[in-house]
C-alpha cells in the first residue's frame, strides 16, 4: 500500500485525513509540527510516496517544509494545504516546486486522485534518475575504455625513424576525436628497410583492438628477417594477416595496408597494397601511382596479393598517407588524389619534411580544417650524391 506523511498542527484536519485515506487503502504517517514531520521523512525516506502539509503552522511553515524535503529528495512530490485567502502563498509554493496545492478541507476524491497523480510522476522521476545515473555510469566507462585505447594506440606511435646516410624520412599525423584506427612505422630490419601505413575501417575501442592485432603482426617481421624467415616473402607476409584478422575480428571490419621493403644496397623498393588508397612515387620530374595489389584485410579467405618493384634513384620520394587526408571535403566535394598530385608536383624540388607540411596545410585549408578522420602521412626520401652504404 502507498504510505503517505501527513503534517498539520490541527488535530482534527490530520485525523480527518489520516481517517479517509486509510479508506482508501493508503499508509498514513502523521505529524503536528513541521521539525517532527521533517524528522520522520528522513527516517522513512525511502518508503514515503508523498508528502501532504499544511501551508500555515508555527516555527516551519510548508513552505520551509517543501523547501527541506526537496533538498533531501528532489523526486518527492509534496502537496500543500491551503487556508482561506492565502492564494498568494499557494502560488509560491508552486514556483518553489509543490506538486498541488488544495484548499482546506480538501475533498477525498480530489485528494486521492493527486495523490495517485503525484506518486506516479515521483515513480517515473525515480526512474528517469536511475536511467540517468546508468547512463552516466555507462557513458564513464566507455570514456574510460576511450582515453585508454587512445593512449594504447599513442604508445603505439614510433618514438623514432632509424638513422641511415642517404635516406630521409618525415611524417605528419594527426588524430581525430573518435579513436582512429591508423597506423605507420619505418625500420630497420637488416637488409631492407620496412616502412608502411595501415588504416583500419572502424573507429573506437574495435579500432583500437584490430590496429594492436596488425601492428603485433607487423613487428615480428623484423624479428622473422633477422631469423632469416620470410626473406622476399613480401606477397606471403600480407595474404598471413589477412587470415590473421579474419580469424580475429567480426565479419564488418577490415582495413588496409601499404607495406613497401627498400633494398637497402640496391635501392630496389617492392611493395604490396592490401586496398589501400593509391600511394605515389615522384621527383623533380615525374609522379608514379603506387596502386593497390590485393583486397583489403579481413574480408576474404582466399584472397591474394601481388608485389610491385621499382627501382629508386637519388632525388626520389615516396609519400604514403591514410584516407583521411584524401576524404577531407568542401561543399560536398573531397580534396581527392588531383588536389594532392598537384600539391606534391607544385613542391616537389623541396625536402621531403616540407612537402608534407604543404600537403597537410593544402588538405586543412580546403576542409576549414575539420577532419573526420585520423591524418596520416609519411615520406621517404632517397638524398642526392649520398651513399647509404657508406
Amino acid at each position: 500500500m502507498p504510505i503517505v506523511l501527513v503534517i498539520d498542527d490541527e488535530p482534527t484536519i490530520l485525523e480527518n485525513i489520516k481517517f479517509n485515506l486509510e479508506m482508501e487503502n493508503y499508509t498514513v504517517l502523521t505529524a503536528t509540527n513541521g521539525e517532527d514531520g521533517i524528522k520522520l521523512f528522513k527516517e522513512k525516506m525511502k518508503s514515503i510516496d508523498v508528502v501532504i502539509t499544511d501551508m500555515r503552522m508555527p516555527k516551519l511553515t510548508g513552505i520551509d517544509v517543501l523547501r527541506e524535503i526537496k533538498k533531501l529528495m528532489p523526486e518527492m512530490n509534496v502537496l500543500i494545504l491551503t487556508g482561506h485567502g492565502d492564494l498568494e502563498n499557494a502560488i509560491q509554493t508552486m514556483k518553489e516546486g509543490a506538486f498541488e496545492y488544495l484548499k482546506k478541507p480538501p475533498n477525498v476524491d480530489q485528494l486521492s486522485l493527486t495523490i495517485s497523480n503525484a506518486i506516479e510522476k515521483k515513480n517515473l522521476m525515480l526512474e528517469n534518475s536511475k536511467i540517468q545515473k546508468k547512463l552516466l555510469d555507462q557513458n564513464s566507462y566507455l570514456q574510460g575504455l576511450h582515453d585508454s585505447a587512445e593512449k594504447i594506440l599513442l604508445n603505439l606511435l614510433p618514438k623514432k625513424f632509424p638513422e641511415l646516410k642517404g635516406l630521409r624520412f618525415a611524417v605528419e599525423y594527426k588524430s581525430s576525436e573518435a579513436v582512429g584506427g591508423d597506423m605507420y612505422d619505418i625500420c630497420d630490419i637488416g637488409d631492407y628497410l620496412c616502412f608502411y601505413v595501415f588504416d583500419v575501417s572502424n573507429h573506437g575501442i574495435l579500432a583500437a583492438v584490430i590496429t594492436v592485432i596488425l601492428k603485433s603482426f607487423l613487428q615480428n617481421i623484423e624479428y622473422n628477417y633477422k631469423q632469416g624467415i620470410n626473406k622476399r616473402r613480401f606477397p606471403e607476409i600480407v595474404a598471413d594477416l589477412n587470415t590473421e584478422v579474419l580469424i580475429n575480428t567480426a565479419e564488418n571490419v577490415f582495413a588496409t595496408l601499404f607495406l613497401g621493403f627498400l633494398d637497402k644496397k640496391t635501392n630496389i623498393m617492392y611493395y604490396v597494397s592490401a586496398g589501400h588508397v593509391t600511394q605515389y612515387l615522384f621527383n623533380k620530374d615525374t609522379i608514379t601511382p603506387l596502386h593497390s595489389t590485393g583486397t583489403v584485410l579481413g574480408a576474404f579467405e582466399d584472397a591474394t596479393y601481388s608485389c610491385s618493384v621499382h627501382q629508386l634513384n637519388p632525388g626520389d620520394k615516396v609519400m604514403l598517407f591514410s584516407d583521411g587526408i584524401l576524404e577531407v571535403s568542401r561543399n560536398d566535394k573531397i580534396f581527392g588524389y588531383e588536389n594532392i598530385e598537384k600539391t606534391l608536383m607544385n613542391n616537389n624540388s623541396k625536402p621531403i619534411d616540407q612537402i608534407l607540411k604543404e600537403l597537410l596545410n593544402a588538405s586543412a585549408e580546403y576542409a576549414n580544417n575539420d577532419f573526420f578522420d585520423d591524418v596520416t602521412i609519411v615520406g621517404l626520401e632517397l638524398i642526392k650524391n649520398e651513399d647509404p652504404n657508406t
